[in-house]
Protein backbone atom coordinates (compact mmCIF):
# COMPACT_ATOMS: atom_id res chain seq x y z
CA UNK A 1 0.00 0.00 0.00
CA UNK A 2 1.36 3.32 -0.79
CA UNK A 3 1.77 5.71 1.69
CA UNK A 4 -0.92 7.66 0.35
CA UNK A 5 -3.49 5.16 0.59
CA UNK A 6 -1.97 4.46 4.11
CA UNK A 7 -2.55 8.45 5.27
CA UNK A 8 -6.22 8.34 3.71
CA UNK A 9 -7.16 4.74 5.55
CA UNK A 10 -5.48 6.18 8.91
CA UNK A 11 -7.49 9.31 8.38
CA UNK A 12 -10.86 6.77 7.68
CA UNK A 13 -12.00 9.16 4.64
CA UNK A 14 -15.23 8.38 3.10
CA UNK A 15 -15.01 9.72 -0.19
CA UNK A 16 -19.17 11.06 -1.62
CA UNK A 17 -19.82 11.56 -4.72
CA UNK A 18 -22.22 14.45 -5.78
CA UNK A 19 -23.64 15.54 -9.27
CA UNK A 20 -21.04 17.73 -10.93
CA UNK A 21 -18.07 16.87 -8.42
CA UNK A 22 -16.71 14.92 -5.48
CA UNK A 23 -16.79 16.25 -1.67
CA UNK A 24 -15.25 14.26 0.79
CA UNK A 25 -16.45 13.41 4.59
CA UNK A 26 -14.69 11.98 7.54
CA UNK A 27 -15.57 9.99 10.07
CA UNK A 28 -13.90 10.86 13.39
CA UNK A 29 -13.65 8.89 16.30
CA UNK A 30 -12.90 10.57 19.83
CA UNK A 31 -12.16 7.98 22.61
CA UNK A 32 -10.71 9.85 25.86
CA UNK A 33 -9.27 7.31 28.49
CA UNK A 34 -7.65 7.79 31.90
CA UNK A 35 -7.96 10.95 31.81
CA UNK A 36 -9.07 13.09 35.15
CA UNK A 37 -10.87 16.02 33.40
CA UNK A 38 -12.61 13.86 30.19
CA UNK A 39 -13.80 16.96 29.06
CA UNK A 40 -11.21 19.29 29.20
CA UNK A 41 -8.95 17.16 27.08
CA UNK A 42 -11.81 16.38 24.35
CA UNK A 43 -12.53 19.84 24.33
CA UNK A 44 -8.99 20.39 23.50
CA UNK A 45 -8.63 17.82 20.85
CA UNK A 46 -11.29 18.95 19.21
CA UNK A 47 -9.69 22.63 19.10
CA UNK A 48 -6.92 21.26 17.68
CA UNK A 49 -8.67 18.91 15.08
CA UNK A 50 -11.26 21.19 13.94
CA UNK A 51 -10.59 24.48 15.18
CA UNK A 52 -13.52 25.15 17.49
CA UNK A 53 -13.35 27.39 20.11
CA UNK A 54 -14.17 25.47 23.54
CA UNK A 55 -13.70 26.85 27.51
CA UNK A 56 -14.03 24.38 30.09
CA UNK A 57 -14.87 25.36 33.61
CA UNK A 58 -14.78 22.77 36.50
CA UNK A 59 -16.74 22.54 39.39
CA UNK A 60 -14.48 23.70 42.36
CA UNK A 61 -13.57 19.95 44.49
CA UNK A 62 -14.43 18.38 41.27
CA UNK A 63 -14.32 14.59 41.43
CA UNK A 64 -13.03 12.39 38.85
CA UNK A 65 -15.08 11.04 35.98
CA UNK A 66 -17.08 7.75 36.44
CA UNK A 67 -16.14 6.69 33.31
CA UNK A 68 -14.08 7.47 29.80
CA UNK A 69 -15.45 8.96 27.29
CA UNK A 70 -16.26 7.65 23.34
CA UNK A 71 -17.71 9.47 20.45
CA UNK A 72 -17.72 9.10 16.68
CA UNK A 73 -19.17 12.15 14.41
CA UNK A 74 -18.93 12.66 10.79
CA UNK A 75 -17.39 16.18 9.55
CA UNK A 76 -16.63 17.70 6.27
CA UNK A 77 -14.96 21.31 4.92
CA UNK A 78 -18.34 22.52 5.30
CA UNK A 79 -19.89 21.77 8.12
CA UNK A 80 -16.60 21.83 10.25
CA UNK A 81 -17.59 25.76 10.56
CA UNK A 82 -21.39 24.46 11.08
CA UNK A 83 -22.04 25.47 14.75
CA UNK A 84 -25.15 22.75 14.45
CA UNK A 85 -22.61 20.11 14.02
CA UNK A 86 -20.22 21.71 17.05
CA UNK A 87 -23.44 21.47 19.37
CA UNK A 88 -24.15 17.96 18.44
CA UNK A 89 -21.22 16.55 19.58
CA UNK A 90 -20.71 18.64 22.12
CA UNK A 91 -23.87 17.90 23.81
CA UNK A 92 -23.26 14.07 23.23
CA UNK A 93 -20.04 14.47 25.00
CA UNK A 94 -21.72 15.98 27.75
CA UNK A 95 -24.17 13.74 27.99
CA UNK A 96 -21.17 10.64 28.37
CA UNK A 97 -20.43 12.51 31.42
CA UNK A 98 -23.00 10.81 33.95
CA UNK A 99 -22.64 8.46 37.10
CA UNK A 100 -23.11 9.63 40.96
CA UNK A 101 -19.03 10.14 41.32
CA UNK A 102 -19.04 12.76 38.02
CA UNK A 103 -19.81 16.32 37.92
CA UNK A 104 -22.54 17.74 35.99
CA UNK A 105 -21.85 20.20 33.32
CA UNK A 106 -24.08 22.25 30.79
CA UNK A 107 -23.38 24.02 27.43
CA UNK A 108 -23.85 27.67 27.10
CA UNK A 109 -22.81 29.58 23.89
CA UNK A 110 -21.63 33.17 24.73
CA UNK A 111 -19.22 35.90 23.20
CA UNK A 112 -18.76 33.11 20.00
CA UNK A 113 -17.39 30.41 22.02
CA UNK A 114 -19.02 27.71 23.38
CA UNK A 115 -18.86 26.99 27.29
CA UNK A 116 -18.71 23.51 29.45
CA UNK A 117 -19.55 24.76 32.69
CA UNK A 118 -20.95 23.07 35.82
CA UNK A 119 -24.83 22.70 36.59
CA UNK A 120 -23.99 24.26 39.62
CA UNK A 121 -22.55 27.34 38.61
CA UNK A 122 -19.21 29.36 37.99
CA UNK A 123 -17.85 32.34 39.15
CA UNK A 124 -18.04 33.36 35.60
CA UNK A 125 -22.03 33.34 35.84
CA UNK A 126 -21.37 36.74 38.25
CA UNK A 127 -22.41 39.40 37.00
CA UNK A 128 -20.14 42.24 36.93
CA UNK A 129 -19.58 45.77 36.36
CA UNK A 130 -16.33 47.75 35.14
CA UNK A 131 -15.54 51.05 34.03
CA UNK A 132 -14.06 51.87 30.24
CA UNK A 133 -10.83 50.14 30.47
CA UNK A 134 -7.23 51.63 28.92
CA UNK A 135 -4.91 49.44 29.89
CA UNK A 136 -2.92 46.78 29.10
CA UNK A 137 -4.44 43.47 28.15
CA UNK A 138 -2.68 41.80 31.45
CA UNK A 139 -3.85 44.63 33.69
CA UNK A 140 -8.07 44.62 31.90
CA UNK A 141 -7.89 40.66 32.46
CA UNK A 142 -6.52 41.28 36.25
CA UNK A 143 -9.18 43.58 36.78
CA UNK A 144 -11.81 41.55 35.73
CA UNK A 145 -10.33 38.54 37.77
CA UNK A 146 -10.39 41.26 40.62
CA UNK A 147 -14.21 42.24 39.62
CA UNK A 148 -15.20 38.83 39.55
CA UNK A 149 -13.74 38.02 43.38
CA UNK A 150 -15.28 40.75 44.33
CA UNK A 151 -18.63 40.01 43.04
CA UNK A 152 -18.62 35.91 43.43
CA UNK A 153 -17.31 36.18 46.66
CA UNK A 154 -14.61 33.65 45.37
CA UNK A 155 -11.09 33.81 44.17
CA UNK A 156 -10.22 33.76 41.14
CA UNK A 157 -6.44 34.57 39.56
CA UNK A 158 -4.94 35.14 36.18
CA UNK A 159 -3.17 31.94 35.73
CA UNK A 160 -0.60 30.64 32.52
CA UNK A 161 -1.26 32.69 29.21
CA UNK A 162 0.98 31.19 26.42
CA UNK A 163 0.57 32.89 23.28
CA UNK A 164 -0.69 36.19 24.44
CA UNK A 165 1.02 39.65 24.51
CA UNK A 166 -0.21 40.80 27.89
CA UNK A 167 1.62 43.85 26.80
CA UNK A 168 -1.15 44.94 24.10
CA UNK A 169 -2.70 47.95 24.38
CA UNK A 170 -6.61 47.13 24.75
CA UNK A 171 -9.40 49.16 25.25
CA UNK A 172 -12.52 47.63 26.61
CA UNK A 173 -16.10 49.86 27.06
CA UNK A 174 -17.50 50.06 30.09
CA UNK A 175 -20.13 46.92 31.45
CA UNK A 176 -22.93 47.04 33.60
CA UNK A 177 -24.26 43.81 35.24
CA UNK A 178 -23.41 41.89 32.31
CA UNK A 179 -21.96 37.94 32.72
CA UNK A 180 -18.33 38.06 33.46
CA UNK A 181 -17.79 35.20 30.70
CA UNK A 182 -19.60 37.23 27.88
CA UNK A 183 -16.67 40.08 28.72
CA UNK A 184 -13.83 37.78 29.02
CA UNK A 185 -15.16 36.46 25.69
CA UNK A 186 -15.34 39.84 24.23
CA UNK A 187 -12.21 41.12 25.61
CA UNK A 188 -10.36 38.24 24.09
CA UNK A 189 -11.70 37.57 20.99
CA UNK A 190 -11.73 39.57 17.31
CA UNK A 191 -12.46 38.81 13.66
CA UNK A 192 -8.43 37.77 13.22
CA UNK A 193 -8.23 36.32 16.70
CA UNK A 194 -9.73 33.48 19.36
CA UNK A 195 -8.60 32.77 22.58
CA UNK A 196 -10.42 29.77 25.08
CA UNK A 197 -9.73 29.46 28.73
CA UNK A 198 -9.82 26.64 31.24
CA UNK A 199 -10.94 27.73 34.99
CA UNK A 200 -9.49 25.16 36.96
CA UNK A 201 -10.24 24.57 41.00
CA UNK A 202 -7.31 25.14 43.42
CA UNK A 203 -9.17 24.16 46.13
CA UNK A 204 -12.24 25.57 48.37
CA UNK A 205 -10.04 28.21 50.21
CA UNK A 206 -7.60 29.13 47.07
CA UNK A 207 -10.61 29.61 45.04
CA UNK A 208 -9.55 29.30 40.98
CA UNK A 209 -7.09 29.86 38.23
CA UNK A 210 -7.92 31.28 34.52
CA UNK A 211 -5.26 30.20 32.55
CA UNK A 212 -5.44 31.48 28.41
CA UNK A 213 -4.46 30.20 25.26
CA UNK A 214 -4.85 30.98 21.62
CA UNK A 215 -7.21 28.80 19.38
CA UNK A 216 -5.01 26.58 17.13
CA UNK A 217 -5.86 23.90 14.73
CA UNK A 218 -2.63 21.44 14.58
CA UNK A 219 -4.63 19.04 11.96
CA UNK A 220 -4.46 20.86 8.64
CA UNK A 221 -6.53 23.53 7.10
CA UNK A 222 -7.16 27.59 8.48
CA UNK A 223 -9.31 27.93 11.13
CA UNK A 224 -13.07 28.37 10.60
CA UNK A 225 -14.31 31.82 10.07
CA UNK A 226 -16.94 32.96 12.97
CA UNK A 227 -20.82 31.86 12.00
CA UNK A 228 -24.32 32.80 13.07
CA UNK A 229 -25.02 30.96 16.29
CA UNK A 230 -27.83 31.04 18.87
CA UNK A 231 -28.54 33.45 21.50
CA UNK A 232 -25.55 34.98 23.64
CA UNK A 233 -25.28 33.00 26.86
CA UNK A 234 -28.00 31.26 27.34
CA UNK A 235 -27.67 26.79 27.78
CA UNK A 236 -27.63 24.90 24.12
CA UNK A 237 -30.80 23.30 23.54
CA UNK A 238 -31.34 20.22 25.33
CA UNK A 239 -30.99 16.98 23.16
CA UNK A 240 -30.81 12.91 23.70
CA UNK A 241 -27.93 11.27 25.13
CA UNK A 242 -28.03 9.68 21.61
CA UNK A 243 -27.56 13.09 19.93
CA UNK A 244 -30.92 12.71 18.26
Amino acid sequence: MSMRQSGIRAATLLSVFLSGGTAWSEEVRLTIKDSPQPLATAAKRLETREGWGITYEEPLGALPAASPLDLTYTVTEATRADVKLQEEVLTRLLAQQVGKDAPRFRLVWAGGLWHITPVQGSPLDTPITMSRQERSLGEVLRALCAEVTRQSGTRVELGNTPGLQLETPTTVDAVTQEPARTVLARVLNSANRRTVWTLSGQGMKAGYLLSLHRVFRIVGGTLPPPTPAPSENVPAPKRSASGG
